[in-house]
């Protein structure tokens, strides 16, 4: 029992970068199952990047 609750946080903690990536990804107007896919293998990174990326939800231009 103490296994499959120690595997379970483990998933969570590393999927909680890239699922924020994910929907900060579609706030900006960037296409989130891309940054998604970026952010599991870069996690901090691919956040940094998109961070500064311009936004495209203001100027209409989404990619996904």
């Amino acid at each position: 029992m103490g296994a499959i609750m120690f595997g379970s946080m483990g998933i969570m903690i590393i999927l909680c970068i890239p699922i924020l990536t994910y929907f900060f990804a579609k706030r900006v107007g960037r296409n989130p199952w891309l940054w998604f896919g970026i952010s599991l293998v870069l996690p901090v990174i691919a956040t940094l990047i998109l961070f500064v990326l311009p936004d495209l939800s203001e100027t209409g231009n989404i990619e996904g």
